[in-house]
């Protein structure tokens, strides 16, 4: 069965770029914007790369970056035994819901990009 992960930024879940429903076998990569930033990328509909940008604390200087903690986290949803039913709350801010520990996210911004190549 699919994996679907469920993102939400907080504003009602209601427009563009407020949640995204995403297959995990479509994350590209995360990645670390700023200290308090990180930014995961994902295959669209057609030829698109879109991103989920994620706000946290700075743990930089003592724990290490926080991409690696939302990495876990989505590595762990994406490899859940038969009791998901197949979609997973990563991060849900309009209800307070977070997967696994990722309660420091503070932010989750949908962006739709443009066509690439692959």
């Amino acid at each position: 069965m699919k994996k679907l992960l469920y993102f939400s930024s907080g504003a009602g879940a209601d427009a563009t770029g407020e949640t995204a429903v995403i297959a995990a076998e479509d994350i590209c990569s995360i990645v670390p914007l700023t200290v308090t930033a990180s930014l995961m990328y994902y295959k669209g509909p057609g030829e698109t790369i879109n991103s989920v940008k994620f706000g946290h604390d700075d743990t930089s200087t003592t724990t290490g970056h926080r991409v690696k903690d939302i990495a876990k986290a989505i590595a762990h949803a994406a490899n859940a035994g038969p009791h998901i039913n197949g979609i997973v709350d990563m991060v849900d801010l309009d209800n307070s819901v977070f997967f696994n520990g990722l309660s420091f996210i503070t932010a989750c911004n949908v962006y739709l990009e443009t066509s690439i190549d692959f």
